[in-house]
């Protein structure tokens, strides 16, 4: 995971972290929409944990992964990925692989659908 911002003095003296708070805002949420969750919770880590725009919301997007695959038995094998390809071993020992035209490709039908939220962060 990416670093997160200084918290907010609110959570300075405990050991609550902003991934940790981001996932407590998304299961408050978890009847809205994915975007107007993602954007909750961007927002209320940007006040409550006092983050950036762009660690909110490189954060809101880990927690809410983290919160959609509990029980998903697939994974991103981290070893095999790289920046051209994704790969995924599924639990009946398949192994998938997402190219990155791929996976504009899923982006770009997202953006159509308005199924997306994208994070903001400039490299």
């Amino acid at each position: 995971m990416g670093t997160v911002g200084k918290l907010h003095p609110e959570f300075a003296n405990s050991s609550i972290d902003g991934h940790t708070v981001a996932l407590a805002q998304l299961f408050r949420d978890r009847s809205l929409c994915r975007r107007q969750a993602l954007e909750n919770c961007v927002e209320h880590l940007r006040t409550a944990a006092s983050m950036t725009q762009a660690n909110a919301e490189l954060t809101a997007v880990q927690a809410y992964a983290d919160l959609t695959s509990t029980n998903c038995s697939a994974h991103i094998d981290v070893d095999a990925t790289t920046s051209h390809v994704v790969v995924i071993r599924l639990r009946e020992g398949q192994t998938a692989a997402f190219t990155i035209s791929d996976l504009i490709s899923a982006l770009e039908s997202a953006r159509r659908e308005q199924r997306t939220i994208e994070v903001n962060q400039r490299h």
